[in-house]
């Protein structure tokens, strides 16, 4: 086979290859790449996995794991080896190697190849001796199991725990507090409550991480960085009640559990075999209910009684932004487990039997983990009270009563309604007093029934099934309720005329050349305490959108955005920045914050004005025949204009909208309503019949309360006007802001647009934020034409500034993008968007591709 051939046989395998499939391909490549040490350690695992039989269900030998014996015996010191890469399930078999290919990569990232490599051997071996002499050590002692001393270690996840705190040290403020709380929670948790002897192995490993992470980043100097202790606060409280919830989870998945916490796992169980087995002897009240709960048991049932559980993981959602309403439930249900077990306590309900053996220690353990546990959390909930003040609006607290009564009435008639139809389901006839009792106890966990008498019960059809489930479908909708309560927000304060006058006091002393958004309805603004610094923002999903640069003095830049934050954050807001200029990057720099690219503006400079030479060719053309053709240009505003004028302006925005079929878009560009503002002006093409045939709206920006420029924002134009009318308009309002010796003509952003590279310009490396935004643009252009608008604007050779976004934390990209989606497009019908999908589907639009607004 010739050269040739070769060359043919491969052109034609590389258009046989699917594209989908050559990109996955260059991915994974790039991936291997940069993280080998994850990728090799996650294949070591599936092939050590598979070799033992670990990964097909098989059992796999204890002589291949570490422990007591293995720190007695030195002949097994290869098992120090084995126990680190050897899963013993295959659940851990798989959840091993998805750790390695997420958490170990991202350790690898920031340590790099080599001192990720030495900090799995490092925690990895200190965790081993360490841990197995402590099992040595307890191997004598009559509270500790024998089988939890004799326990075997065999567990790939040790290492990556290791790994990842370990890197911790060296990740920026914001991942290292976030890498150290998830999973020292996480760890903490499996060896509190499930109290397998691995947990503790990779809690040791965790521990020890810290130290190692600490002595590599002895020499690496810390960046001053800005984070409100409000939200540091917030987060830690509520991950301890997350712990609190997902424990005893754990523990009961765990088959009741180990640690030493995993007694409270008792209470949330379906029944409670130990006072089962004792009612076999002894007849007491408590056994009417643990035999019914024995009898009806279930998935529903079951779901039933981890509901406190459930309650306290979505307090601990709402804690995390402050949320009065989650304080309350994160309370409430402590409160009430604190009580109950106390009263269980002097009632004589929970006891146990012999002292000896342990027995007394395991007494003492279930009293902490019962008692100790919500009165733990109950005071630091109450110490941090302050931090919660995050409260919903009054109509959203209605909605919320009025979702979950209605849901407890039509649950509890349907619960009655069954009953009564299928009486025969039960062992004894119930009576109507016994189903209203039962209908009421059907919402309750059994764990707060504990002694209380049980009336009759079904035992099957249709009676059984409405007798499991029906609780649980109340407290499905009373959570779903609670959550769409923690998106409502109630907005502080205020005289809204007054706030508006305030706002547009300092925008006269100076702001930027898109500030002029911030007075736009649906924005609402920020003071600081001295009222002499504002933001304009609005809140859309939980997002606090910051719209344009601030309103203050340059020395006071870095101050007022931190302020603005605090401010966001107390009131459980993600704070976003949107569309600042590059002025501000260096405050965003110093306070850790990211940023990126959202669009470019493109302004022209007017005492450098001058429309000659060849590069003008574009403008000036229809410019002139423009006037030849009588066309005329009259600047005023909405105030001055005859009520035939506004009906024109209204007629041709109108035919606008309706030939696009498109949702119109807000935000940051502007519509009809806005063109009545008596500070915004008006620059309109009337043609020598006197019939208006475009029209332009401008918004002022001033410094030190003088006019220096003009900012376009509105852009339309009759669907039969000439060519050339808004080119027509733009050139003559840079020509009468010129005589007029203003400054600068903005001819506003073009979203999501890039401005071209300079000579010897070399474009930055592509990140996933840059190259999804890039997607999106791709995406909507046929749809907006943003990119066609930003090459119309280039004929007129402005200067561009970028326009950034800025924002905390990327884990919030998700939510931000969809805050800006919904800011630009709040109010598009179904029918808007059928339209939206149908065109980013079918292609370029004609009626898209112009630019022209």
């Amino acid at each position: 086979m010739d050269g040739s051939t070769v060359d043919t046989v491969a052109r034609s395998d590389e258009r046989s290859t699917p594209a989908w499939a050559l990109r996955w391909l260059s991915r994974t490549g790039v991936y291997v790449r940069r993280n080998p040490v994850a990728v090799g350690f996650g294949v070591l695992v599936l092939i050590t996995s598979g070799m033992t039989g670990g990964l097909w269900g098989l059992e796999v030998s204890d002589t291949l794991g570490w422990g007591a014996a293995s720190l007695l015996t030195p002949s097994m010191w290869w098992t120090m080896a084995t126990s680190l890469v050897i899963p013993d399930s295959t659940v851990d078999a798989v959840l091993s190697v998805l750790l390695a290919l997420t958490a170990l990569a991202v350790a690898e990232r920031i340590l790099g190849s080599a001192r990720t490599l030495i900090s799995m051997a490092v925690t990895g071996v200190v965790a081993l001796f360490v841990g197995a002499a402590v099992q040595v050590l307890l191997s004598g002692t009559p509270v500790v199991s024998a089988a939890a001393t004799r326990a075997t270690v065999l567990d790939p996840a040790i290492v990556i725990a290791g790994a990842l705190m370990a890197a911790s040290g060296l990740a920026g403020a914001l991942w290292r507090r976030r890498i150290r709380i998830v999973a020292l929670a996480i760890v903490g948790m499996f060896a509190l409550y499930a109290g397998d002897v691995d947990s503790w192995y990779r809690l040791i490993a965790a521990l020890t991480a810290l130290a190692l992470g600490l002595l590599f980043a002895r020499d690496v100097p810390r960046r001053p960085w800005h984070r409100s202790s409000t939200r540091e606060t917030r987060s830690l409280v509520a991950t301890i009640v997350a712990v609190t919830g997902l424990g005893p989870i754990a523990a009961l998945i765990a088959g009741g559990g180990r640690g030493p916490l995993s007694l409270v796992a008792t209470s949330f169980a379906q029944f409670d075999q130990e006072i089962v087995n004792r009612c076999e002897a002894q007849y007491v009240r408590a056994c009417d209910h643990q035999f019914a709960l024995l009898v009806t048991r279930g998935v529903g049932p079951a779901l039933l009684a981890i509901v406190p559980l459930v309650l306290l993981l979505v307090a601990a959602w709402g804690l995390r932004s402050g949320r009065r309403v989650a304080w309350m439930i994160a309370v409430g249900v402590n409160a009430a487990l604190a009580i109950l077990a106390t009263v269980s306590v002097i009632f004589g309900e929970v006891f146990f039997a012999d002292p000896v053996d342990g027995a007394a220690f395991e007494w003492a353990l279930w009293v902490i983990s019962t008692i100790g546990v919500p009165v733990g959390v109950l005071v630091t909930l109450i110490v941090t009270r302050h931090r919660f003040q995050v409260r919903a609006p009054w109509a959203a607290i209605r909605a919320l009563w009025i979702t979950t009564g209605t849901a407890f009435v039509m649950c509890t008639l349907v619960f009655l309604l069954v009953e009564s139809l299928f009486p025969r389901a039960f062992s004894v006839q119930p009576r109507v007093a016994d189903l209203f009792v039962e209908a009421v106890r059907r919402f309750i966990p059994p764990v707060f029934l504990q002694g209380i008498g049980e009336p009759p019960y079904p035992h099957r059809g249709a009676a059984l099934v409405v007798y499991q489930w029906i609780g649980v479908a109340f407290w499905l909708i009373a959570v779903v309720a609670i959550l769409r309560l923690y998106r409502a927000t109630s907005r502080p304060v205020g005289a809204a005329g007054e706030s508006a006058t305030l706002y547009r006091s300092l925008l006269r002393r100076g702001g930027g050349t898109l500030s002029f958004i911030g007075t736009w309805r649906g924005n609402e603004q920020w003071f600081s305490d001295d009222l002499q610094a504002a933001v304009a923002y609005r809140v859309v999903n939980g997002v606090a959108l910051a719209v344009a640069d601030p309103l203050c003095v340059p020395s006071r830049a870095s101050d007022t955005l931190r302020e603005f934050a605090e401010f966001a954050i107390g009131r459980g807001w993600t704070p976003v920045f949107y569309s600042i200029h590059d002025d501000y990057l260096p405050a965003f720099a110093d306070m850790g914050w990211h940023v990126a690219s959202v669009g470019e503006e493109t302004v022209m400079h007017l005492p450098e004005l001058e429309m000659v030479g060849k590069p003008w060719q574009k403008v000036r053309y229809p410019l002139h025949r423009a006037e030849r053709e009588g066309m005329t240009a009259e600047w005023t505003s909405w105030r001055a204009l005859t009520p035939a004028m506004t009906s024109q302006i209204a007629a041709i925005s109108e035919q606008w909208v309706t030939d696009r079929e498109l949702p119109e878009m807000g935000f940051t560009l502007g519509g009809m309503e806005e063109l009545t503002d008596p500070d915004v002006a008006l620059l309109l093409a009337v043609d020598a019949d006197g019939r208006l045939r475009a029209v332009t709206s401008w918004m002022p920006s001033w410094r030190d309360g003088v006019l220096v420029g003009w900012t376009l924002d509105f852009m339309r134009r009759e669907a039969d006007a000439p060519n050339g009318v808004i080119e027509f308009l733009i050139a003559k309002a840079a020509l009468l802001m010129k005589e007029q010796g203003l400054e600068v003509l903005s001819l506003s952003g073009a979203p999501l647009a890039e401005k071209p590279l300079a000579d010897g310009e070399v474009a930055p490396d592509p990140t996933m934020l840059s190259s999804f935004l890039a997607w999106l643009g791709g995406v909507l252009e046929p749809v907006y034409g943003f990119a066609s608008l930003f090459r119309f604007k280039s004929k007129f050779h402005p200067a561009y500034r970028t326009l950034y976004m800025a924002f905390a934390d990327p884990v919030s990209l998700p939510a931000i993008g969809s805050a800006v989606a919904r800011a630009y497009v709040p109010d598009a019908s179904p029918r808007e968007y059928v339209a939206l999908v149908r065109n980013l589907l079918s292609g370029p639009s004609p009626t898209t591709t112009g630019g022209h607004r």
